[in-house]
Order: C-alpha cells, then sequence, then structure tokens
C-alpha cells in the first residue's frame, strides 16, 4: 500500500518543482515591470534619481524609507520574520509631472490612477553595491485601454520617466 503514496510523490513533486520554477521566472520577468541594475552607494544612487527627476521637470511628491518603516515595526512582525528576504535599504519616490497631468485629466479621468507615479529603489544585505531600480511601466497600464491616443500617452510618459531614471543612475 506504500508504493501508491511513494509513487505520487515520486510523479507529482518534479512537476509542482517546475511549475514554482516557472512561476518565479515568471515574476522576475513581469512585463509591467521596469527593472534596472547599477553599482554604487545607495544613497548617492537615490539622490541621483531624485536630482535627474526633479531636472527633469518631474515633482517629487512623496519619499517613503519602506525599510525604516518595517524596521521600526519589527516588534509586530517578531525579530525573526521582519527580514527574511534579506534587503537592506528600500526606499519609495512618488512623482508626478504637470504636464502630463493636464494632458490625462482632459482626456480620461481614470488615468488620474498613474500620478504620482512611483519608483522604488532597493538594495540586498548580501550585494550592498548592487542598486536596483523599478518602476511600473505606463504602457502596460495603459495597453488595454479603450481611449484612442491611449498607447500613444502611455509611450511618451514612459519614455521620458526611463530617460531620467537612467540619466540620474549612470
Amino acid at each position: 500500500m506504500q508504493a501508491r503514496p511513494l509513487f505520487l510523490l515520486v510523479f507529482w513533486l518534479p512537476l509542482a518543482v517546475l511549475g514554482l520554477t516557472a512561476a518565479s521566472a515568471q515574476a522576475a520577468e513581469n512585463p509591467a515591470f521596469w527593472k534596472h541594475q547599477v553599482k554604487g552607494d545607495f544613497n548617492t544612487v537615490l539622490a541621483g534619481l531624485k536630482g535627474s527627476l526633479e531636472a527633469k521637470q518631474f515633482t517629487i511628491t512623496g519619499e517613503e524609507n519602506l525599510s525604516k518603516g518595517l524596521e521600526n515595526n519589527k516588534k509586530v512582525f517578531g525579530e525573526d520574520k521582519w527580514n527574511t528576504i534579506g534587503f537592506q535599504n528600500a526606499t519609495a519616490i512618488h512623482f508626478c509631472s504637470l504636464v502630463f497631468n493636464q494632458e490625462v485629466f482632459n482626456m480620461s479621468m481614470d488615468w488620474s490612477v498613474l500620478c504620482p507615479f512611483k519608483v522604488v529603489v532597493y538594495n540586498m544585505k548580501k550585494h550592498p553595491d548592487q542598486i536596483t531600480i523599478l518602476t511600473v511601466r505606463p504602457t502596460y497600464l495603459l495597453a488595454n485601454d479603450p481611449q484612442k491616443k491611449a498607447a500613444e500617452v502611455g509611450k511618451k510618459i514612459e519614455e521620458r520617466i526611463l530617460s531620467s531614471i537612467k540619466e540620474g543612475v549612470k
């Protein structure tokens, strides 16, 4: 009678592992995200990014030190559970564009959800000099919008955001 459970385990375990591996790979390749990595000091990269956004006429509307917020509440989660992935720093920058706001508000109020945009900058304890910059692609969010100019507007604003980020973190 034990042969059947063993057979099921041998048959289904590799399929489950394969499925989890595929899910992880898919999450890493999420088309909704734009992800960029640079080498450097976290604070220097963050300052360069913010300076570039402002130079490109984006207004920074907020900044959250996500890692500090979690660390300050580690009593809630438990000393050994508040940072199981090993991040070192994580900061979210919220920013907007007056020009983009005016344009989208005159096309579709549904697009107002885009502004402020958000970019997250983080590094990990194992590789503190490897800084990751992550944002959501406006082209992805507007891809299936019925508004005729959605794809054009999404592309224009995404290009502006990404060029600002890349310039700031060279």
